[in-house]
C-alpha cells in the first residue's frame, strides 16, 4: 500500500505513513477514553491523508482502538471508496442537464459559509437570481428538446464568467444563481448582471432554428440583505419578482420595504384563502346594452367579496388574486357561476341573453382551459355564442403565440371573445388582424370626457371605425351621462355599459330588471 518493504517499514514511528495527523487523532481519543474510561477499548473512523515512499499521498481510512496508553490502528487504502463517494457527490450536487452546481449544491454551499463564521461577520458576497423571460414561449413552439437545448448553451456562454470566486448554479426550470465572493460593490454585481443578461439577449441557433429570449434578475448581498440562507434566497426573489413585475428583461437591487410588500401580499392571500373556503365571494352582473334601441342585450360577471357583512369592490383584492395561487379555482368558479345564471335566464324567457366573463392569465395560459370552458357549456346546457370571455391586451401580449392558439380554439367552439380596456395596453395593429375576436371594449378612461375633449373624441371615433373595419363590435364601458351615450350612438359604437343605464346587480336583482324591461317597449333606462 505504501511502497515500503518490511524491513524499512517495521520499528520506524508511525509519521512515516501519516505525517502528524494519526499522533492527533491518537492524543484526541486518549483525552476522551480516559474522561469516559468504560468502554475499555474505543475505536472509530478516522479519514486521513497517508503518504507513500515515493513521497505521493492517498487517502486513508484509519480506525483506532486505545488499548492501555497505547493504540492498535487498522489503516485502509480509501481510494475507491473516494472514488465512489465523489461520484456520488457529483450525482447528488450536479444538474444532469446542464453539468452546473444545483439547489442541493447552493444551500450546501451557503451552509457552509454561513457556518464557518459562526457568530462573526462572513465576508461580503454578491448573489443574483436569474429567470429566462419567454422560455415558456420555446418550450411551446419548439418543443421541450430545444429548450433544453437552449440552456445548455446560455450555460456555456456564462461558463468564461465562473472562477475562483464566481459560482453558477440552475435551481431547476430556468432559473439560475450566480454567487460572487468577497463582492460587496454594487457596481461590481451590477456589471456581471448585466453580461449575463447580454449574454442571453443574444439568438439562440437551435438545431437550425433561431429562439430569442431575455433575462430578469434580482440582486442582493450578504450578510446586508441576509444573515442567514434562508433569508438571503428569500430577499433574492423578492427583488426578482420585482423585475418581472416590471416586465423583465430588466434587474433590481433588494430594498427592504420589498419585505413589507411581500408580508402584506402574504396577509392578502390569506384572507384570500379563507374567503374562498367560506364561500364569501358573489358574482354581480353589470348590464350591456345595444344602443340602437338602448334593448338589453347581456351582462359582464363582476366578482364581490363579502366581508364580515361589508360588499367589497374587486379594485381593493382584484390585482392581488390574479396573482395569488387561488386565481384559476376562483376563475373557474366565477365561469360556472356566470353560466349558470345565463342559462337561467335564457329558460325563464330571455334566450338571447349574453354572459360576459373576464379572465385571470392563469387561466387563459392553461392549455387546458378550452376543455373546460366546453365542459362547463355541457353542464349548464348552454349554447357557446351565449358566453363571451374577456382579456386584456396584457394577458394577450404576455405570450402572444400561445395566446393566439388558445383564442382559435375558443372561437372554433363559437365563444365570443373581447379584448378589455383597449386603447390602455400595447396590442399591435398586427395582432388585433391575427387574432378572431368579436369584439372590443373602450375603456372608461377615453368616455369619461366625452363629447367635450377634442383630443378623446378622436380617439374613440378612430377606435370604433377601426374595429368595424376588422369586423368586431364596440362595447364602451363607464357611460353615464346622456350626451355621452348620444355621441357614442352618433359615432356607431354597438354597445354600452355604465352607471346611466344600470349598476352592478346582484342575481336576484337582474333576474327582477329583465322582468321588469321585458315589458317595457322602448326599454327605458334604470
Amino acid at each position: 500500500m505504501f511502497g515500503y518493504s518490511r524491513a524499512e517499514l517495521v520499528g520506524q514511528r508511525v509519521e512515516i505513513l501519516v505525517p502528524q495527523n494519526l499522533r492527533a487523532a491518537h492524543g484526541a481519543k486518549r483525552d476522551a477514553y480516559h474522561a469516559n474510561p468504560l468502554p475499555r477499548t474505543m475505536g472509530s473512523g478516522t479519514s486521513l491523508r497517508g503518504r507513500r515512499k515515493d513521497g505521493t499521498e492517498l487517502p486513508v481510512d484509519i480506525m483506532l482502538t486505545l488499548i492501555g496508553d497505547g493504540a492498535l490502528a487498522v489503516i485502509r487504502d480509501a481510494t475507491a471508496a473516494r472514488r465512489v463517494q465523489e461520484k456520488l457527490e457529483h450525482l447528488a450536487y450536479s444538474d444532469p442537464l446542464t453539468g452546473l452546481r444545483n439547489r442541493a449544491a447552493l444551500y450546501n454551499d451557503l451552509g457552509a459559509r454561513f457556518a464557518d463564521h459562526g457568530a462573526d461577520i462572513p465576508r461580503p458576497m454578491a448573489i443574483a437570481l436569474f429567470d429566462l423571460d419567454g422560455f415558456k414561449e420555446v418550450n411551446d413552439t419548439l418543443g421541450h428538446s430545444a429548450g433544453d437545448r437552449l440552456l445548455q448553451i446560455a450555460t456555456q456562454r456564462a461558463l468564461p464568467l465562473i472562477g475562483n470566486n464566481v459560482r453558477v448554479y440552475r435551481l431547476g426550470g430556468d432559473e439560475f444563481v450566480v454567487t460572487i465572493e468577497d463582492c460587496e460593490d454594487q457596481d461590481v454585481a451590477i456589471d456581471a448582471v448585466r453580461m449575463l443578461m447580454e449574454m442571453v439577449e443574444k439568438p439562440f441557433n437551435i438545431d437550425g432554428q433561431l429562439a430569442f429570449t431575455t433575462a430578469s434578475a434580482g440582486v442582493a448581498f450578504a450578510p446586508k440583505d441576509g444573515a442567514t440562507v434562508d433569508e438571503l434566497l428569500a430577499n433574492v426573489e423578492l427583488a426578482l419578482y420585482r423585475s418581472k413585475g416590471r416586465g423583465g428583461n430588466t434587474y433590481t437591487l433588494f430594498h427592504p420595504g420589498f419585505q413589507a410588500e411581500a408580508q402584506g401580499r402574504r396577509a392578502i392571500d390569506l384572507q384570500l384563502r379563507r374567503a374562498l373556503s367560506n364561500n364569501e365571494f358573489e358574482v354581480f352582473f353589470q348590464p350591456t346594452f345595444r344602443l340602437a334601441d338602448r334593448s338589453l342585450v347581456g351582462a359582464e360577471a363582476l366578482l364581490r367579496w363579502r366581508q364580515n357583512g361589508r360588499l367589497i369592490g374587486p379594485a381593493a383584492f382584484i390585482g392581488a388574486l390574479a396573482e395569488s395561487p387561488h386565481a384559476s379555482e376562483v376563475g373557474a368558479w366565477i365561469l360556472r357561476t356566470a353560466c349558470a345564471e345565463a342559462s337561467k335566464l335564457r329558460r325563464s324567457g330571455h334566450p338571447s341573453m349574453r354572459i360576459a366573463v373576464n379572465l385571470f392569465p392563469t387561466q387563459f395560459n392553461d392549455p387546458a382551459f378550452a376543455g373546460q370552458v366546453h365542459k362547463i357549456l355541457s353542464e349548464n346546457d348552454l349554447p357557446a355564442d351565449a358566453l363571451q370571455l374577456e382579456i386584456t391586451e396584457t394577458i394577450a401580449l404576455d405570450n402572444a403565440a400561445a395566446a393566439v392558439t388558445q383564442l382559435r380554439r375558443l372561437h372554433q367552439m363559437g365563444v365570443g371573445l373581447a379584448l378589455d380596456d383597449f386603447g390602455t395596453g400595447y396590442a399591435s395593429l398586427s395582432f388585433l388582424s391575427e387574432v378572431p375576436l368579436t369584439h372590443i371594449k373602450i375603456d372608461q378612461s377615453f368616455v369619461r370626457g366625452l363629447p367635450g375633449n377634442r383630443k378623446l373624441a378622436a380617439i374613440v371615433e378612430a377606435l370604433i371605425k377601426m374595429a368595424h373595419g376588422l369586423g368586431l363590435e364596440v362595447i364602451a364601458e363607464g357611460v353615464e351621462t346622456r350626451a355621452q351615450a348620444e355621441y357614442l350612438r352618433r359615432n356607431g359604437c354597438d354597445e354600452v355599459q355604465g352607471h346611466l343605464f344600470s349598476r352592478s346587480l346582484p342575481a336576484w336583482r337582474m333576474e327582477a330588471m329583465l322582468h321588469e324591461l321585458k315589458a317595457q317597449t322602448p326599454l327605458k333606462t334604470a
